[in-house]
C-alpha cells in the first residue's frame, strides 16, 4: 500500500451546488461553517464574506474566498468563490 494522496476538495463547485441562488442567509452561513469557512455579514452591503484555508505546499498557500450577496428577505442573489494562492 502507498500513500494516499488528500482528495483536493473544488469549494467552487461544492459551495454553488449547496447554496444557490435563494437560498436564506441562515442556511448559507450553516454550509459554509460545515466546511469550515470562517465569514462575517457586512450589514450595509448585505453581503456575507468568507474564507478558508485549504492547503500548505512549500512556499505556496491555497485559500479559498467567498462572497454572497443577499437580495430581498436576505435570500442569497448571487455566490463567488475563488482560490487565492499565496505566497513569498
Amino acid at each position: 500500500m502507498g500513500c494516499e494522496r488528500k482528495r483536493a476538495v473544488d469549494f467552487a463547485k461544492e459551495l454553488s451546488g449547496l447554496i444557490p441562488v435563494g437560498t436564506s442567509q441562515a442556511d448559507a452561513e450553516k454550509v459554509l461553517d460545515q466546511y469550515g469557512f470562517t465569514h462575517s455579514f457586512d450589514l450595509r452591503t448585505r453581503t456575507i464574506y468568507a474564507k478558508k484555508r485549504d492547503q500548505e505546499s512549500g512556499f505556496i498557500k491555497l485559500d479559498w474566498s467567498a462572497t454572497i450577496n443577499l437580495g430581498e428577505g436576505q435570500k442569497v442573489e448571487s455566490l463567488s468563490v475563488k482560490k487565492i494562492f499565496t505566497g513569498p
